[in-house]
């Protein structure tokens, strides 16, 4: 099981040995195939020569239809592999390994707190877009500080890479509200509240849209409805992810309870 691992080698040297066992003449070639790896990649990360990067990692938790929990451990895994030489990794105590991995969070902290990291994100997929501080910080309203900030808390997670001299979005990353701060996810949507109550009186109607929806629910419903919710955002994504994109947008879903609980039907 990936989570019971301690690095990205051990896991997929498991996972080989695994599908040996079902069937003696399963290859490494046929592995790196299924992992969308070439041979060669895979034999230097299961030989200890190279790491599994961020973006490998994830391919290859998807390729072996890994659960959100597993995909998660063997992404902070490639990233702490990054950190460290293996074989200096090896030589910390559980609780050292922990306190490094608690890092590697503490920088996605950081990236769900700051609006406008996602925001760099996004509009990088604009046209006409620049890697240039002052280009960012005048478009997203920011000052060239936080411009410069965000840019440098995202190239640290591995979300920006830099190749040749050029910086360039990982597409392939994925972030989840497992395992980070309930503080950071609450500052994170204050932070995109309030840009939504300055949307509504300094924007046109033809540039928002605020509606809202109030209906009785049964509770027992809630979970049924937040996963509703998040298809809809996620169908929304992918419909509108075509075409020549000029502006940053952001959809704040609010759904929460109005009225107080009853205290005697509590009771």
């Amino acid at each position: 099981m990936v989570t019971e691992t301690k690095s990205p080698r051990e896991f997929l040297t498991e996972e080989l040995a695994k599908r040996k066992r079902i069937n003696p003449a399963y290859s490494m070639r046929a592995f790196a195939r299924q992992l969308k790896l070439s041979p060669g990649e895979l034999s230097e990360i299961m030989s200890g020569k190279r790491h599994l990067s961020f973006k490998s990692a994830l391919r290859t938790a998807r390729a072996l239809g890994l659960n959100q929990s597993e995909t998660k451990h063997l992404l902070q895994l490639a990233q702490l592999e990054k950190s460290l030489d293996l074989e200096d990794k090896e030589l910390l105590s559980p609780l050292e390994s922990q306190r490094i991995v608690q890092q590697i969070s503490n920088d996605l902290f950081h990236i769900v707190s700051d609006w406008y990291c996602f925001a760099i994100l996004n509009l990088s997929d604009c046209k006409g877009f620049r890697w240039n501080y002052d280009y960012i910080a005048r478009r997203l309203g920011i000052s060239t500080i936080e411009a410069k900030l965000g840019l440098e808390r995202l190239e640290r997670v591995g979300l920006i890479e830099t190749k040749a001299g050029k910086k360039r979005v990982v597409k392939d990353y994925v972030m989840t509200s497992s395992g980070i701060p309930s503080e950071a996810i609450r500052n994170y949507h204050r932070q995109m509240l309030k840009k939504a109550q300055e949307a509504l009186d300094f924007q046109s109607v033809e540039e928002r849209d605020v509606r809202g929806l109030g209906l009785p629910v049964d509770p027992k419903q809630l979970p049924s409805i937040k996963e509703d919710i998040k298809d809809f955002l996620d169908e929304l994504a992918a419909k509108y992810a075509k075409g020549e994109k000029t502006e940053v947008y952001h959809l704040e879903v609010a759904f929460f309870r109005l009225n107080k609980p009853d205290q005697e039907e509590s009771k």
